[in-house]
């Protein structure tokens, strides 16, 4: 029980350093997410989400996990961590919406690539795209999603989030409220509203889940916000929108410059 203890205390003290950390590395860790599932998706249906730690000859020694998703369309069934390197578990939290993970190797320094974690997740509605999204340490989260190397520096590269268009024909009244024009893009894309300030961000992410661009507290020109995208590349996006309500609505949105 005291090696436990002081483990954990250990896996504390790095994490701690992780979080406060503003320095950056040439080398980093990416976490790279992927889910078995093929849309569209059709309610009792089952799929596994898997995070792998992709580190090639970086060296690293702990994993901290901060994940979103909405709990309206999904529901965890099972979270198995995989403790093949980092066997030294600080925290498990699971709550609606929400995974809070950490995990570290104490004595010993992790490279290539390894799982760290497996989750399953059963679909409870098809209203609305599934979301399973990072929320990042550097972007301000101190829980957010990071790993740290032996100095306790922040080493992350790249978080990609997991986004399944459900391809229903049924519509929530968040989704049916909002039209995205024109599609195709080439300058600047307009959303538009029935309710005025009824968007609280937006964000497009590319086809395999990464996060390119984050809008908050955009000003409305009356129902309608103006978005520029000329700086994007050629491409097909999700733009997924989140009301004030936390209502969300995904569109996919051709780029064409």
């Amino acid at each position: 029980m005291k090696n436990m203890q002081k483990l954990r205390q250990k896996i504390v003290f790095i994490l701690g350093l992780l979080i406060c950390s503003l320095s950056s590395f040439a080398q980093t860790v990416d976490l790279v997410a992927s889910v078995d599932a093929t849309p569209p998706l059709e309610v009792g249906e089952t799929f596994t989400y898997t995070l792998e730690a992709v580190a090639g000859t970086t060296p690293y020694r702990v994993v901290q996990i901060y994940l979103n998703y909405n709990d309206s369309a999904i529901q965890l069934n099972s979270f198995t961590p995989d403790n093949t390197y980092l066997d030294a578990i600080q925290t498990i939290t699971s709550e609606s919406g929400l995974i809070k993970y950490s995990a570290g190797n104490l004595f010993n320094d992790v490279t290539g690539t390894s799982t760290v974690f497996t989750a399953v997740f059963e679909v409870v509605a098809t209203s609305e795209n599934i979301l399973i999204t990072h929320d990042i340490a550097s972007n301000g989260n101190p829980n957010g999603s990071g790993v740290a190397n032996t100095s306790g520096i922040d080493i992350l590269g790249t978080a990609n989030d997991i986004i399944l268009a459900t391809l229903t024909t049924e519509e929530n009244n968040f989704t049916s409220s909002i039209s995205v024009f024109p599609n195709p893009v080439s300058d600047v894309m307009y959303i538009k509203t029935n309710t005025v300030s009824n968007i609280k961000n937006i964000k497009i992410h590319t086809l395999d889940g990464k996060l390119i661009q984050q809008i908050k507290n955009k000003n409305m020109n009356g129902n309608s916000i103006a978005i520029p995208i000329k700086h994007l590349e050629e491409a097909l996006y999700f733009v997924t929108i989140t009301s004030v309500d936390d209502a969300i609505a995904t569109f996919k949105i051709l780029i064409n410059n």
